[in-house]
């Protein structure tokens, strides 16, 4: 099959689910199909060693939706069977939806959702994300979802609510959990005194819930954190007060992978996901994960086997229960035994990518 990819964020400014359409593509690559990926321009592009082709950004609104000139005719310049679009919440994404409505494209498109549908995110946002996600998803991600041939979601709950907010058939619809190289991940021997949150430091990842957490850990443990992002003063300001604050900022994904050997236990306060990358790289390291109930949060963690699943927004409940993780190395261990052993039978990439290519072609 030859294949195209588009994907906004590439290497080095890249995002969870462009990872995941890298590694998609080297499984791909290995199995003898062909593939391009398109994606915006930006500085120090990395291909990766990929057919990766970038299309003229001309602005970014909010830092995190690139507006770019000439999409279509970089797709007219291509060899493909199907077009696969990476994330929901993308101009770019939904102007492709557009040509195939209007007829430009003939062969499918298929849509890889990668989370953040839900609403109940809406009161923990600011006033001007508020008001643009609503619009957004009111507008452009109806006329994505309704036009692609096909939506392959990595969060088994979401489906549900695809197909009652757009009508979406389920007939049109499937969930496979994303895909990790599980075996990549070295395990931790959870014996660090290390909570570990590795993410965006924006609103919908719950920084704001970081001085309950704080309040929880105890001062001969470490709260590391990994990430960037517009919120990055705030954690500034919590390392004034909290000494032990390990904020390492924007990271390489092979020192994340590090870090996770060195942890004993992942949290995750987010408002809104599709399906969580770090809490699957947790599970294939071995490390426990405590997360808020959404996107396929629930699908990975089983409470009380692998990690614990908390009503949303419930920090009384998520810091009770990273407390007593703290306190129990034999729960943790309990805990992270289930997660490695769930995570070589459910998430590794030769499992998921038979499952993928399955789907890509029946929808041919």
């Amino acid at each position: 099959m030859k294949i195209l990819i588009i994907c906004p964020d590439w290497f080095p400014n890249i995002s969870g689910f462009g990872i995941s359409a890298y590694e998609f593509s080297q499984e791909l690559l290995k199995d003898k199909h062909e593939v391009t990926i398109i994606t915006s321009s930006q500085k120090n592009l990395d291909k990766k060693g990929l057919n990766v082709v970038s299309v003229k950004m001309l602005f970014n609104p909010l830092g995190r939706n690139p507006i770019v000139f000439g999409l279509y005719n970089k797709i007219k310049n291509v060899d493909y069977d199907v077009i696969l679009l990476y994330s929901y919440m993308y101009e770019m994404n939904v102007r492709v939806a557009l040509y195939r409505k209007l007829g430009l494209i003939k062969k499918p498109v298929i849509l890889m959702y990668r989370g953040s549908l839900e609403n109940d995110v809406l009161p923990f946002l600011k006033t001007s994300t508020k008001i643009a996600k609503k619009t957004y998803d009111a507008t452009l991600a109806r006329m994505l979802f309704k036009n692609v041939d096909y939506t392959i979601s990595n969060s088994k709950p979401t489906l549900k609510l695809i197909n009652e907010k757009y009508l979406v058939s389920h007939k049109k619809m499937s969930y496979i959990s994303s895909g990790i190289p599980v075996m990549d991940f070295k395990r931790s021997k959870l014996s660090n005194k290390r909570v570990l949150f590795n993410g965006r430091l924006i609103e919908n990842k719950g920084i704001n819930f970081f001085g309950k957490i704080l309040e929880t850990i105890p001062k001969d443990w470490k709260f590391t954190i990994i990430g960037d992002g517009p919120l990055e003063k705030e954690i500034l300001r919590l390392k004034k007060k909290y000494k032990n604050i390990e904020y390492l900022g924007k990271v390489s994904h092979a020192v994340a992978k590090e870090m996770y050997s060195k942890a004993d236990i992942l949290i995750l306060p987010t408002f809104a996901e599709g399906s969580p990358r770090v809490v699957l790289e947790a599970c294939a390291s071995g490390v426990p994960s405590i997360a808020f109930n959404v996107g396929d949060v629930p699908t990975i963690l089983d409470n009380n086997k692998n990690g614990y699943c908390i009503e949303r927004y419930n920090i009384e409940k998520f810091t009770e229960k990273l407390e007593l993780l703290i306190k129990n190395r034999e729960l943790r261990k309990k805990l992270g035994d289930n997660a490695y052993t769930f995570a070589r039978k459910n998430l590794d990439w030769k499992i998921v990518y038979k499952k993928m290519l399955k789907e890509i072609r029946g929808l041919l």
